[in-house]
């Protein structure tokens, strides 16, 4: 068991050291203190238009393939309502969306719970942290994800990572559409984990991505807006 935690530790390090010269930095005209990113290590950033306040952000951009953007904003918010707007003009075909390597949402925004987790022991703990070194890391806590499928019914949800639940509020139908929902985040984590959540919101992703061998571009936008953090 030793051995595993150490190697386990040592991919961890080599990984991070990879997955920090992805970051483009935590302040930018018009992006105020979201960071933005690339969300894997071999894509670029795509053409993009992007104003952030400290709670919320919209996001216009046009995605070739191998090209995608991801911004996030830390800090501690209530887990009120969110008011998410999702348009897209297609998606990722030949995606799996329920498996961690091949799930890449056109569009997606995640509220991140920091400070609550799953008991899951230590044998999973070292089994997520060696799948998260090949398909890459997720943040820790539990998460809530609004997405943009790729072939699954609107309306489904689903364990991606023992931590993350999706919800899929769009998909192929509504190519060409912008998509408008409302969610009440205190009733999707119960229905997702049968509890209240553990503290507030500590983290707000967003997230597009155009896989390599998609053919052709992505027009996409993202809107997400939530509770402003307490004074």
């Amino acid at each position: 068991m030793r051995n595993v935690l150490r190697t386990a530790l040592f991919l961890l390090g080599c990984t991070v050291l990879f997955a920090a010269s992805d970051r483009i930095g935590v302040a930018g005209e018009g992006r105020g203190t979201w960071e933005e990113s690339t969300p894997g290590r071999w894509e670029s950033l795509p053409e993009r238009r992007v104003g952030g306040t400290d709670n919320g952000i919209s996001v216009e951009m046009t995605m070739a393939p191998g090209t995608g953007v991801s911004y996030a904003r830390t800090g501690r918010w209530e887990p009120g309502p969110a008011v998410l707007r999702f348009a897209a003009d297609n998606v990722n075909s030949g995606r799996n969306d329920y498996f961690p390597g091949e799930a890449a949402f056109p569009a997606s925004v995640t509220f991140v719970f920091g400070k609550d987790s799953l008991k899951l022991g230590a044998k999973r703990r070292v089994s997520l942290l060696l799948r998260q070194v090949w398909n890459g890391f997720t943040p820790s806590g539990i998460r809530l994800t609004y997405a943009w499928g790729n072939g699954l019914p609107v309306g489904s949800m689903y364990r991606l990572w023992e931590e993350e639940t999706v919800f899929v509020v769009a998909g192929p139908e509504e190519v060409g559409k912008t998509v408008s929902t409302a969610r009440r985040l205190v009733d999707d984590f119960g229905a997702a984990y049968g509890r209240p959540p553990v503290g507030g919101v500590t983290e707000v992703r967003v997230s597009a991505r155009r896989p390599s061998r998609e053919k052709g571009p992505v027009r996409a936008s993202i809107t997400v807006r939530f509770p402003a953090p307490p004074e």
